[in-house]
């Protein structure tokens, strides 16, 4: 009534998916299949719930519509709940398992990527229609919570204080009890952290440029270092009528090279990295917040281009310098 109430009087919603829930995860074992137990997270949805929750089925099909419409006692396990409750190599499809002591029949497998950083656990969850579920757990037409998404477009943190309102009307909740009726707004949630990052790059921006000013006064003091040692080759050449840009120019490659050189093995050490940074998230589980980082070529190849506009900002005093070199005090030099 409540999902029917809040699909009539709330407009722009795209998905209404209630859910009920039966905790094994992290309690006693709620779960048998032969001699084998475990503590798993069950859930009672709708087929909708893969839109928003979205897994991949790996073998099996999913929940639909006549699993609903006929209450069947059927279930989609995660790779974690196979691993625990199966021999390896061992096909789950047609098997039961019980469930709080009703049997439900395995008709699908899922993989699921985390968003919370708890990727294994992601894995251990156990998904069955949700009027089986009332049925077989005697929940009548209780409803745990529901998971709303609202239309492309549209807000759902402009949608919900009117979702809570109507439920408050109907069911005779004060307008001010603001404990009475929960919710979590995924979209707020990640607005904050999306903030939280926005300021990181900005820190990040930020050391960046100090980093790359250091380094160039550390290239063009080593320029004018380099300038000041080969103050006599200079001459000389400067005395056999050289072209001064000539010398110029030489300076300013030697510059581009050094600069170039250290900010390549920069861009390397910082691949090397993130290759371990993958590597660590593999092995703990994939993450959607931290998935698959990595630099795109259109920063590397800016990085690049800045390299070369920091090696010729480096070298341009000390080729000042080199071409102001008088030939004759030049040669005078020991």
């Amino acid at each position: 009534q409540d999902v029917a109430l809040i699909r009539e009087q709330v407009p722009n919603l795209r998905y209404i998916s209630p859910r009920n829930q039966l905790g094994g995860f992290r309690g006693t074992n709620n779960v048998v299949r032969g001699i084998k137990t475990g503590a798993f997270n069950v859930y009672g949805d709708y087929p909708e719930i893969i839109n928003q929750d979205p897994m991949k089925i790996s073998s099996g099909r999913f929940l639909n519509q006549l699993d609903i419409e006929q209450k069947r006692k059927i279930a989609i396990i995660g790779e974690g709940v196979k691993s625990s409750l199966y021999d390896r190599g061992e096909d789950p499809l047609g098997t039961y398992i019980k469930i709080q002591g009703v049997n439900f029949l395995v008709v699908g497998t899922y993989k699921k990527r985390s968003t919370d950083g708890d990727g294994e656990e992601a894995q251990k969850e156990i998904y069955i229609p949700f009027t089986a579920f009332s049925q077989a757990f005697n929940r009548a037409d209780n409803v745990g919570w529901m998971a709303i998404t609202a239309n492309d477009g549209t807000s759902i943190s402009q949608l919900k204080e009117r979702i809570v309102g109507v439920m408050k009307e109907k069911h005779k909740i004060h307008p001010d009890d603001l404990r009475a009726i929960g919710y979590f707004d995924l979209y707020q949630e990640y607005n904050k952290v999306e903030s939280l990052f926005g300021a990181m790059r900005v820190i990040a921006y930020f050391v960046g440029i100090l980093v790359l000013l250091s380094g160039i006064i550390g290239v063009s003091n080593i320029m004018l270092i380099v300038v000041k040692e080969r103050t006599k080759e200079i001459g000389i050449r400067r005395a056999l009528g050289e072209d001064p840009w000539s010398i110029k120019k030489q300076i300013l490659l030697e510059s581009i090279f050094l600069t170039l050189i250290s900010g390549m093995a920069g861009i390397v050490m910082g691949a090397l990295f993130i290759y371990g940074i993958n590597a660590i998230l593999d092995m703990s589980g994939p993450v959607d917040m931290f998935l698959n980082p990595s630099v795109s070529l259109g920063v590397v190849s800016g990085a690049l281009v800045i390299l070369m506009t920091s090696g010729l900002l480096a070298g341009f005093i000390p080729a000042q310098s080199a071409i102001k070199v008088k030939p004759i005090d030049a040669l005078r030099t020991e």
